[in-house]
This record gives C-alpha cells, structure tokens and sequence, in this order.
C-alpha cells in the first residue's frame, strides 16, 4: 500500500467533513488537526511510526456512526488503508 492512495482517502475525507451538515463544530476540529498530523506524517515519512493515528480514527468513526454514515464509511477506508501498511 502506498502512501498517494492513503492521501487520497484522507482528502476525499477532508472534503466530505468541510461539506458535511450539522458536523459538530468539536469534532470538525478534531478532524481537521488529525488531517493535518496525517499529511504533516506522510510529508516526513513517519507514518509507520505512528500508531495512535488509526486509535484516533476509530475513535472519530464511532462518533460518525450515527450523524455521519458517509464520513464512517470514508474514516473506515482511511482505517482500512492503514492497517494495509501495517499502522
């Protein structure tokens, strides 16, 4: 797995959470910074080192669930993405 189709997700999933309505304007920033520690980690290459990422993801997937079945799915594919590069 590389990391362009990671960036990839991880845009397509910026982009839904900046159109989203009524996304928690809390959780929208944590969503923001946790995109940027992503691309700021892809950037430097640390991304193998970093592991609480993905906890952090799951974490925004499950508050998703309910509200959000879109951005869960799209959080999912960014999961999913890592765990194919072993994070």
């Amino acid at each position: 797995m590389n990391t362009v189709k990671l960036l990839d997700s991880v845009v397509e999933l910026h982009t839904a959470l900046e159109t989203a309505p009524d996304v928690d304007h809390e959780l929208l920033e944590r969503a923001r910074d946790l995109d940027s520690q992503m691309h700021q980690m892809i950037k430097s290459n640390e991304l193998k080192a970093e592991e609480s990422i993905t906890s952090q993801l799951i974490e925004l997937e499950a508050k998703f669930a309910a509200d959000h079945p879109v951005l869960e799915k799209l959080t999912r594919e960014v999961i999913d993405r890592l765990s194919h590069m072993g994070i």
